[in-house]
């Protein structure tokens, strides 16, 4: 099918891209439906041959644990690449035209442009050197900060503001503004960081990783439409270019999402979580709405925090802690996991929800035991107790054996057991969705209260 479509579709987009060819932003839209095509062909095309050099992995909440092949979100990304490359010409056409009008050419505003793809193309490579040599974590923290060098330098000579405004509240003691000087690269260095982990930690089933990028990119797309007819030209072009980034990576996103969905077809891998947080952290770097940004990451920073004690070794935490599948569960029947212990709590739970047919496949947080768990590991995770965020099992004298590992997945299990791989994702992604709406329910209706 997709095959046919394509083949129907491509020729159509050709003629409107010619017919549109003096409308930036309109030809944007037709490459990126181009891109999103080729992706939707070329995935299925190469998993062959991503699993004959060793890409491949099984799938590990399938009953059956097919192999699939790992990386894909490298194809997106590199079509993406080459539509972002081949837009680089129109998007300036309009300065080329110097015969009836001549006008100074914007160097500095290519150099951006250029800039970002640069950090692109060096986060998709970084990526996929993840995902063929399984680099250590303190690696996957620095590289991110290496690939937004180029953004950060044509910010500094083009741009270089490092002045925020402070909130109402706090002016009577730090003024309207406060100059951070090198600490403001310092945050949006972290927040290039923070972007592209942030959603490579908030993974582990199918169509989430891809699902949580498109729904954070088409907000942001939201967000820039409003602005594109500003009566403020530099507004007006701070928007537009986070769309000139946006549209291809919503396309390519798009066709990839179809082949990772529930069941998956293939696997994205660190390739695209990486491609995907760089983008955009590009454009909150460039376009100017970090705050913004991060407000739509709350989910993302909320996983991060949850995460943080097995992040950083105060808890044990195993090489996957993604939930766990279980068949045949029952309130009466029990399953050993991984930790080759029995998860009563978890089965306790389920006897708290609806029952279902005994060939049910469905999800159960997965667990850790909490041997050599540091003293401040333990108090955190009586707080999270406390706040009811953790499932503890407990062994008979009372003390903590087992704890379901920290992520915002398990933690939607534990509060809501009995859901499929499928309904766990659209859990995730109707929590990011509901997320944007807040987001833009505090930027455009409460930012009054916080800056005027």
């Amino acid at each position: 099918m997709y095959k046919r479509v394509s083949l129907v579709a491509s020729p159509v987009l050709l003629a409107l891209l010619w017919q549109l060819r003096n409308e930036p932003l309109a030809v944007c839209s037709c490459i990126s439906i181009l891109a999103g095509l080729a992706t939707w062909c070329i995935i299925p095309a190469t998993t062959h041959t991503f699993k004959r050099v060793g890409l491949a992995g099984r799938d590990m909440s399938k009953p059956l644990r097919p192999e699939l092949a790992e990386s894909m979100g490298m194809v997106a990304a590199a079509i993406y690449l080459v539509a972002t490359f081949l837009f680089i010409p129109v998007q300036f056409h309009s300065y080329w035209s110097t015969a009836q009008s001549p006008r100074v050419f914007p160097y500095a505003r290519l150099g951006e442009y250029l800039s970002a793809l640069l950090s692109l193309q060096s986060m998709v490579f970084l990526g996929f050197a993840d995902d063929v040599f399984n680099l250590r974590w303190r690696f996957k923290l620095v590289l991110p900060i290496i690939a937004s060098v180029p953004v950060l330098i044509v910010y500094y000579v083009g741009y270089g503001v490092t002045q925020v405004v402070v909130p109402v509240f706090l002016r009577p003691w730090l003024g309207t503004c406060v100059d951070l000087g090198v600490l403001y690269y310092v945050y949006i260095g972290l927040m290039s960081v923070f972007c592209t982990n942030a959603i490579n930690i908030l993974a582990g089933i199918n169509g989430v990783e891809v699902g949580q990028s498109l729904i954070i990119a088409v907000s942001i797309v939201l967000k820039d439409l409003a602005y594109v007819n500003s009566s403020n030209p530099e507004t007006e072009y701070r928007h537009l270019f986070s769309l000139y980034l946006l549209l291809p990576f919503i396309a390519v996103s798009c066709a990839l999402y179809y082949w990772n969905k529930y069941p998956a077809r293939v696997f994205v891998g660190d390739t695209y979580c990486y491609f995907a947080g760089m983008t955009f952290a590009v454009c909150g770097i460039l376009g100017h709405f970090s705050k913004t940004l991060l407000l739509l990451f709350a989910p993302q920073m909320f996983n991060f925090v949850y995460s943080a004690p097995q992040i950083f070794g105060l808890v044990p935490c195993p090489r996957h802690r993604l939930p766990q599948m279980v068949q045949n569960a029952g309130p009466h029947r029990a399953r050993r996991m991984n930790l080759h212990r029995q998860v009563s709590t978890a089965m306790r739970s389920f006897s708290k929800g609806p029952r279902r047919t005994n060939n049910a496949v469905c999800m159960v947080a997965s667990r850790t035991l909490l041997d050599g768990t540091t003293q401040l590991g333990l108090r955190i995770i009586r707080m999270y107790e406390c706040l009811g965020l953790v499932d503890i099992d407990r062994n008979e004298d009372g003390t903590m054996h087992s704890v379901n590992n920290l992520t915002l997945l398990n933690l939607v299990l534990i509060r809501r057991p009995h859901l499929t791989e499928s309904q766990l994702n659209h859990r995730i992604l109707l929590i990011q969705l509901l997320n944007s709406c807040l987001a833009f329910i505090i930027r455009f209706q409460l930012s009054h209260l916080f800056y005027f």
